[in-house]
């Protein structure tokens, strides 16, 4: 995988079953994060409470290799930025020309005035996960909403345009 590459990225169930295929282009690769530019491909309204994700919609999608989670940054089809969708997840995997990535139905919401959610913890609960499960998915938003307070990572920017390597 190499910045400028097209890859393709696969959300799926936390069996394991593909949800759902789509494109991105990297715009950011290092040891701690893999940063993928992505336009919203459902082709349908998606209401997340603080924003609406919306056809013409684009997402700058940061993956790290370790971590329970990944961190969408969601811009508007002029480049404003709407918010923030992080996924409590599996840790991703990671090969050359494509990402595929475990969704636990967990969710943190930001809104680009700060206001942010969690959501879908019934979802969550629903799948019965383990012990080890809870426990990470726990730190995951433990890290989700340290970060979104102090700025840090994929929240250290309130605009669309990518310092990682381009315009979204």
């Amino acid at each position: 995988m190499q910045v400028g590459e097209v890859v393709t990225i696969t959300k799926s169930d936390e069996h394991g079953n593909d949800l759902t295929t789509y494109p991105g282009r990297v715009t950011h690769l290092d040891e701690d994060v893999v940063v993928v530019s992505c336009p919203w491909t459902l082709g349908k309204t998606v209401d997340v409470g603080p924003f609406a994700l919306l056809p013409g919609d684009h997402l700058i999608e940061y993956y790290y290799p370790d971590a329970w989670l990944n961190v969408f940054r969601v811009c508007d089809g002029a480049g404003r930025l709407k918010g923030w969708y992080c996924n409590v997840t599996m840790p991703p995997e990671i090969g050359a020309g494509w990402i595929r990535w475990r969704d636990l139905k967990l969710d943190y919401v930001m809104g680009a005035e700060g206001d942010g959610l969690i959501a879908d913890e019934d979802e969550f609960e629903a799948m019965q996960p383990s012990d080890q499960v809870r426990r990470q998915a726990a730190e995951a938003l433990v890290t989700l909403q340290r970060w979104a307070a102090l700025r840090q990572g994929p929240f250290s920017q309130d605009g669309c345009v990518s310092t990682e390597g381009g315009e979204a």
